[in-house]
């Protein structure tokens, strides 16, 4: 399906993104904003393609955000690797997505059920991606703020995603009868 091969152009593109960022890297690097910019983006084209045209799959449900887990880890350890992130500002981002990629395979392979969406983990995305890319473009007066922002409500959103799944999988448990 085309979502899914657009999400799978995403991966693809990690490594060229690397290479046009390295060329400028501290410093400024237009084209590696551009171009995740245009990552960003297809992930919103693919996810509007899979809902509008019906294309949704079992395999988009579980590439998409793996993918976009994946995309953040790679853009911020890129910053890291540069020298633009401190290790602290990253590693709470890769205990999150740690978390929830650890969270959603089990529940997924172990208890066959899908964690959904929550509207506040992409509002996270969002000011996570503005907050790379003003580092990118080298704007530290303005990255700094937006990625804290970002980061935050990642971080909070990824463990309302853990509770709330939690939550869910209690309920669906089937309980036991209580023994006299």
């Amino acid at each position: 399906m085309i979502p899914n091969a657009i999400t799978i152009g995403r991966l693809c593109a990690l490594p060229l993104f690397l290479w046009v960022y390295s060329r400028q890297a501290p410093g400024a690097s237009w084209p590696a904003a551009i171009l995740v910019l245009v990552l960003a983006l297809s992930d919103v084209l693919d996810g509007w393609l899979a809902r509008r045209y019906h294309w949704q799959s079992d395999l988009g449900r579980v590439l998409d955000p793996v993918t976009d887990r994946i995309l953040f880890l790679f853009l911020v350890g890129a910053l890291l690797l540069f020298g633009v992130l401190p290790w602290w500002a990253v590693v709470p981002l890769i205990v999150r997505d740690g978390l929830m990629l650890a969270g959603s395979a089990l529940m997924l392979f172990h208890y066959h059920e899908k964690p959904s969406i929550m509207r506040g983990g992409k509002l996270a995305n969002f000011t996570l991606v503005c907050g790379i890319q003003f580092f990118i473009i080298n704007v530290r007066v303005v990255a700094w703020p937006v990625y804290v922002a970002g980061a935050t409500l990642y971080v909070v959103t990824g463990f309302r995603y853990i509770w709330r799944e939690l939550l869910r999988w209690k309920r669906s448990r089937p309980t036991s009868a209580a023994v006299s």
